[in-house]
Parts: structure tokens; C-alpha cells; sequence
């Protein structure tokens, strides 16, 4: 008879004490091991497999604006900045300051991964700044009154209908995107970070948005709390170096509340910064290795509206945090 196999470990259930860290992670369904809020993909991301690396390649390189030597321009727009920048950290191109990119003699891979939804949501951007990818309202909507060409990505969990190119299709695709003429599970939360208005969706009161705000308030590593402190503190001393500035250069004379909204606008900024390189909707909180695996896309609606959400709660005696 065979015999009944035994785990591998037993499992112990401890119970947590009432208002202690342990009761507020339970509360958000905190896992540990890496193993933080599923939407849709794989929390921990490492190098992308090898098929999307080069389907990736070949559409942002096309995509991107070239001179006369064949370099690329951004044009100092956000999406095609980033698009640069990807390039350069998959190993094609070298940075030229302030311009592009250029293409390197000897491509290739680097050493340090880049997160699948960062390259993804560029990927996206591209998209939609190059008139690639053009986003059309939900059926039943009231239209533009501009003539499109009909949809040919269908709405699908929660993402509106689109037209793409015909060369974008395979990059799309690589990615896991779209499946079949319709957006994915996975390209949802992607789609949030490009937030097209055309679909005027409101993420902010979607469940995993609201538990991953939870999460991100009952886990916050120390160091990633002393840079909210540093963010959030407005010294006296702050106040007069600022009013010192335009004492030398302004027209007119400045008061201390044009110092404080300044400087207060300053630190909404900082906080911003801290969850756009330190934060992502599928890990939470990120370490700092993990963070180099990041793009740092400066335009994300996701983050900002976490940064709002989160400080709403954190930082309630700071309502500017939140704006």
C-alpha cells in the first residue's frame, strides 16, 4: 500500500497580535518571498526572454526620429527621450548628451535587466507619440468628431479599443500585449502608466490599486522613509535661501508664501520622484538593486496617482502632498 506522502515542511500558522505590522500585512494579503501583488504578471522581472528583446529593438530604432549620420533625436519629448534610453540599456546605442542616441559598432547585451512593464510601457509610449498606436473611446461613447481608422485592437479586461500600425503588431505581440486582436490581462496595468484619455478610466478605485496603496504604506523600508522625510520637510532655513534667490534676480519682491508654495511644489515633485524610480504596482516597494532594473519614466500617471493616494494617508497633515 502506498503510503500517504508527508510535506516537505510543516506548516506552522501564527497568529498575529491585534494593531501589530504582522495584522496590517495580513490585511493587504501581504506575501513574502518576493511574492507581492499579482496584476496580471510576474512581480520579480529579469532579462526578458530573447524574443522580445529583438522585436523590441527593431521597432523603437525605426520608430525614434533619425538625423542625416543616422543618429537618433528625441526632439526633447518624454516618450522619445525614453526610447533613447532603452536603447541604450539594451546595448545598441551610446548616449549623446542632450540630443539622442547613437548607434554603438558592437551591440550588445548588457548585464544589468531591464523590467518587462518599464519596457513595455515605453514601448507603448513610442507607440502613441510616433501616431502608431491611437486610442478610441469605449463603444457606446460619444466619438471625436475626427474621422479614425476603425479600431483594430478590441476592448478587453478593462482596456478600450485601439488602432495599431501594422509594423507594431509584432512587437505588441512579443510582449504579450495583445493576443488574437484584443489587449491582454497583462497589458491592463501597462496601459494605466499611458492612462489615455480617450477610455477615461479611474484606476485609482480599482482593488489592486487600493491594496497595493495599502501595501505601500505597511511596508516602507527605512531608507525609502528617510527620503519621504527629506521630501516633506520644509525648514526655515529652506524659506530664506529661497527667498535669497530672487532678492538678487526678481523684478519684484517675493513674500514667504511665495517661498513656501515654491518649495512646497518642489517637494510634491521629490515625492513624485521617489515612487516613480522606487515604486511599481506589481513589487511595491523597490530595493535598490532592483530600482536599476527600472526606466525612470518621468510621465507616469500610475505613480503620481500612488504618490497622492499614498500620501493622502501617510502625510494627512500635509495636504499639498496629495494634491
Amino acid at each position: 500500500m502506498a503510503k500517504r506522502p508527508k510535506p516537505s515542511k510543516p506548516v506552522v500558522v501564527k497568529k498575529t497580535q491585534p494593531g501589530s505590522l504582522g495584522e496590517a500585512l495580513d490585511e493587504v494579503g501581504y506575501q513574502p518571498l518576493g511574492r507581492r501583488i499579482i496584476v496580471g504578471h510576474s512581480g520579480k522581472v529579469s532579462m526578458p526572454p530573447p524574443q522580445w528583446i529583438e522585436p523590441v529593438i527593431d521597432f523603437v530604432s525605426s520608430a525614434l526620429p533619425r538625423d542625416p549620420g543616422g543618429n537618433w533625436e528625441h526632439l526633447c519629448i518624454s516618450a522619445l527621450e525614453l526610447g533613447c534610453e532603452l536603447l541604450v540599456r539594451l546595448g545598441r546605442a551610446a548616449h549623446i548628451l542632450g540630443y539622442g542616441a547613437k548607434p554603438i559598432a558592437e551591440a550588445r547585451l548588457p548585464n544589468l535587466s531591464v523590467r518587462w512593464d518599464d519596457i513595455a510601457t515605453v514601448v507603448i509610449s513610442v507607440a502613441a507619440q510616433t501616431s502608431m498606436l491611437g486610442f478610441r473611446a469605449f463603444a457606446g461613447t460619444r466619438e471625436s468628431p475626427v474621422r479614425f481608422h476603425r479600431p483594430n485592437i478590441r476592448a478587453a479586461y478593462g482596456s478600450g479599443p485601439a488602432n495599431l500600425e501594422p509594423e507594431a503588431f509584432a512587437v505588441f505581440r512579443s510582449l504579450g500585449l495583445i493576443d488574437g486582436g484584443r489587449w491582454t490581462e497583462a497589458a491592463e496595468t501597462v496601459l494605466w502608466r499611458e492612462c489615455p484619455e480617450e477610455w477615461a478610466i479611474d484606476f485609482t478605485m480599482d482593488e489592486r490599486f487600493l491594496r497595493a496603496r495599502d501595501l505601500a504604506l505597511a511596508t516602507i523600508p527605512p531608507d525609502i522613509a528617510i527620503e519621504i522625510d527629506r521630501a516633506a520637510t520644509i525648514s526655515e532655513q529652506d524659506i530664506i535661501d529661497w527667498l535669497a534667490i530672487p532678492e538678487r534676480h526678481a523684478r519684484e519682491p517675493k513674500t514667504r508664501q511665495d517661498a513656501l508654495k515654491a518649495l512646497q511644489f518642489w517637494g510634491q515633485q521629490d515625492l513624485n520622484d521617489i515612487f516613480i524610480r522606487r515604486w511599481r504596482l506589481a513589487d511595491g516597494w523597490l530595493s535598490v538593486e532592483e530600482a536599476r532594473q527600472g526606466l525612470t519614466i518621468q510621465l507616469d500617471p500610475l505613480a503620481s496617482s500612488m504618490r497622492s493616494a499614498f500620501a493622502a494617508r501617510y502625510l494627512p497633515h500635509l495636504p499639498y502632498l496629495a494634491d
